[in-house]
């Protein structure tokens, strides 16, 4: 595949050091409009594409399966359309995979209302490091997290790194 992206053009201004940042955990606190969950399906996708020698596979998780569909899958197809990428994704129907079709890396989608879909989580080539928990206030206990964050684990090749990108609005409380 030889084709060039922007990400900064598709992202804005002053998302550097979300979009670089390579540390274990990285939290997007926002409101609705903030731009979080788009900016952080353009930085799976990019990323994705951008190291795929190494093959990195993500997988995303909210605390309901059936929410995908209409929430995180949808906008990171929104993400591969706006970078322009979308004949090298296979974006089937009726299935929650995405696919990047030149190394068969794949975008996986869980829900914490099973959690055994999530302890043993294998992808078929490559290497699992980007996990997006989107609406993470919505993981009700820090023992469901541990389950997460100790599935995603391992060596990976130089160049690549396990990352968990947790986006949710901040609560608000009543008085």
């Amino acid at each position: 595949m030889e084709q060039t992206l922007d990400i900064s053009k598709a992202v804005g201004l002053n998302y550097d050091d979300f979009l670089y940042c390579k540390k274990r955990y990285l939290v997007c606190k926002g409101s609705r409009g903030s731009k979080k969950s788009c900016t952080t399906a353009l930085k799976l996708i990019y990323f994705m594409m951008k190291y795929q020698r190494l093959k990195p596979n993500t997988l995303v998780i909210r605390k309901y399966y059936n929410t995908h569909r209409n929430s995180t899958r949808a906008q990171l197809i929104w993400a591969i359309e706006k970078l322009g990428v979308r004949d090298f994704w296979r974006i089937p129907k009726g299935e929650n995979t995405l696919t990047f079709l030149p190394t068969g890396q794949q975008i996986l989608f869980r829900g914490m209302d099973d959690p055994q879909s999530i302890t043993s989580i294998t992808v078929p080539t490559g290497y699992l490091c980007f996990v997006w928990l989107e609406e993470a206030f919505q993981i009700s206990s820090e023992d469901d997290f541990n389950k997460i964050d100790m599935s995603i684990r391992g060596q990976l090749p130089a160049g690549l790194y396990h990352q968990f990108i947790l986006t949710f609005n901040p609560l608000t409380l009543a008085a």
